[in-house]
């Protein structure tokens, strides 16, 4: 399935080392405003070759639009045809088409892997699903995919934040130290480079001014939209909401969430080990959740494998990879928050009027 969400929908295509990734975006109102400097500038901050802590690979990610969008004057109020130089665009209601050319691309890296199963990779399992696979780099398994998710996450996260609602997220540990700082960081990163090996952490995510009253009650809660989203991501391997596992080691008493009065009115709670959802359905307190990513499968070290015809052999990987994807995954699970909070809030009011009622 390569379509996520219900009624904002995104359609995405491409592989790692083919000649473009992107995508098809569904849902966005007509007439919403987007300021398209701030969303390159979101795009770009999952881009590779950054810095020394990423991978090498040297991609601009420049994003090119396609349909659904015309320039807009906010001056005159005016609409004119559509470029990638202007700075405002407007919605026409319309499906948002988009792609990122693969300007750095190396499939013939890959030839030595045409018959080999890279060890923890999805090669044997998408051979075992399809009986083919594309095997530069993974091809459409690969974390490259993962651009298309950003853009239209972008999109999202500019309806949301005129709106009020806001998603953040850091890192909570890395390589088993908690909340590293940003030398921390990088040292725990270049040890692990250092020694041919890889790390892996786990990513907190805040979803704040989340009004009260978004998601289904049963099949559909808002929970479980957000970890279908965030497990959907290559490299992560566990999700948790509000206490989380924590919970399972306090007794009731400590874990309820008692309920106060709010401001003009409204409804609180004293704590918030719910994490923001109660029921499947959004209590206005902040969303709370994290995602456990696991160390890049891809290290520069002996590894046992097996090739097509199952014979064993010993494989060393060579190339461009993230010691770590902890860095560049934190966009990605912002963007799928970003989708699955507005897709719940689009089920509910397909006009937005939920947000101002």
């Amino acid at each position: 399935m390569n379509t996520f969400g219900n009624i904002y929908r995104l359609t995405s295509f491409g592989e790692s080392h083919g000649s473009a990734m992107g995508g098809v975006i569904d849902g966005i109102p007509a007439g919403t405003i987007f300021n398209m400097q701030a969303l390159r500038e979101e795009v770009a901050r999952r881009r590779p070759g950054q810095s020394a802590l990423v991978s090498a690979r040297s991609e601009a990610d420049e994003v090119r639009f396609l349909s659904g969008l015309m320039a807009y004057d906010e001056g005159s109020g005016e609409m004119s045809p559509f470029d990638d130089s202007v700075p405002v665009a407007v919605a026409l209601g319309t499906p948002v088409g988009f792609m990122i050319e693969n300007t750095d691309a190396r499939g013939k890296d890959y030839d030595a892997l045409r018959h080999v199963y890279r060890p923890s990779h999805a090669d044997y399992a998408w051979d075992a699903r399809y009986g083919i696979r594309d095997w530069r780099g993974g091809g459409r398994s690969s974390g490259r995919e993962t651009v298309s998710r950003v853009v239209a996450g972008a999109f999202a996260r500019q309806i949301l934040s005129a709106h009020g609602i806001s998603i953040v997220s850091c890192i909570r540990s890395l390589g088993g130290v908690a909340n590293p700082g940003e030398e921390e960081v990088r040292r725990i990163i270049n040890d692990a480079r250092s020694s041919s090996d890889s790390v892996g952490g786990i990513v907190g995510c805040t979803v704040s001014g989340m009004p009260a009253g978004i998601g289904e009650p049963v099949f559909g809660k808002l929970q479980q939209m957000l970890a279908g989203a965030i497990l959907s991501i290559g490299g992560v391997k566990g999700f948790e909401y509000g206490m989380g596992f924590a919970g399972t080691s306090m007794r009731g008493s400590e874990a309820v969430d008692e309920f106060a009065a709010g401001a003009a009115g409204g409804v609180r709670t004293a704590s918030n080990h719910s994490g923001g959802i109660q029921g499947g359905i959004s209590n206005g307190m902040d969303i709370v959740f994290h995602a456990a990513v696991k160390p890049t499968p891809t290290i520069a070290r002996q590894l046992r494998t097996v090739d097509d015809t199952g014979k064993e052999m010993t494989l060393k990987a060579a190339g461009r990879h993230d010691p770590s994807i902890v860095i560049r995954i934190r966009p990605v699970i912002e963007a799928m928050a970003a989708m699955v909070v507005l897709d719940a809030i689009l089920m509910r009011s397909v006009d937005l009027s939920v947000l101002s009622s």
